[in-house]
């Protein structure tokens, strides 16, 4: 293979990188399904119903009744029909918004799982944000109408989540109710982890030494 076809082939591979997702190096993921099981996350209770019709609802982690406090909240009237496992309903039988994450401002949790029973097919944009403010948004996450919508949202690289927020309201289905919710608490603090190159920087990157080896290389033949 010749000088010049090599420096194609790298020109190609440096402008691919270009159009890669600026999501291949997030730290925080989210994968349909219960991702590596549910052996290091905790069950969110609630130790008898909650009737009352508020826009917020407390449960504990599992063992209750020590431990920590989850705090669900809502733009409409939210609550919990029975004790035992999170199951969070809405006054009027659908809700489009909900968000949760522990009360105690010092924890997080490194691993979440949630079960969002969808009223019909549809979708729901997923949101998780991190101890240092950085929300990594997760759009168009496909619900089926069955009722079993498990979501697992993890860390790459230790990072903690904060928060979940679950957002139907543009358009998409109605959420019967979250369910079955579980997240492993951990303490906040450290320092932002080191960000790794986006995809797209270390394109131009190459991008920028192949123009150098070419300008090199016409150098060379003319002298």
């Amino acid at each position: 293979m010749n000088g010049m076809r090599k420096l194609k082939i790298c020109a190609g591979v440096a402008l691919l990188g270009v159009f890669l997702s600026g999501n291949t190096f997030a730290t925080l993921q989210l994968s349909p399904g219960l991702v590596g099981g549910s052996g290091d996350v905790d069950n969110v209770l609630f130790n008898q119903p909650d009737p009352t019709l508020d826009h917020e609802v407390i449960g504990q982690l599992n063992p209750a009744p020590t431990g920590e406090l989850v705090r669900f909240t809502s733009n409409e009237d939210i609550f919990a029909p029975a004790g035992g496992q999170a199951r969070i309903e809405a006054a009027d039988g659908s809700f489009n918004f909900i968000d949760f994450g522990l009360v105690d401002p010092n924890l997080g949790f490194s691993k979440v799982q949630f079960n969002i029973d969808a009223a019909t097919d549809g979708t729901a944009d997923i949101f998780l944000l991190d101890q240092f403010g950085t929300t990594f948004s997760f759009l168009n996450q496909p619900l089926s109408g069955s009722g079993e919508n498990f979501f697992t949202g993890f860390s790459l690289d230790n990072q903690v989540m904060v928060k979940v927020t679950i957002d139907s309201t543009v358009q998409m289905t109605g959420i019967s109710d979250l369910q079955q919710v579980r997240l492993g608490p951990t303490e906040l603090g450290g320092p932002p982890p080191q960000e790794l190159p986006e995809p797209t920087t270390l394109a131009l990157l190459g991008l920028g030494l192949l123009g150098f080896g070419v300008s090199r290389r016409q150098r060379n033949k003319l002298a």
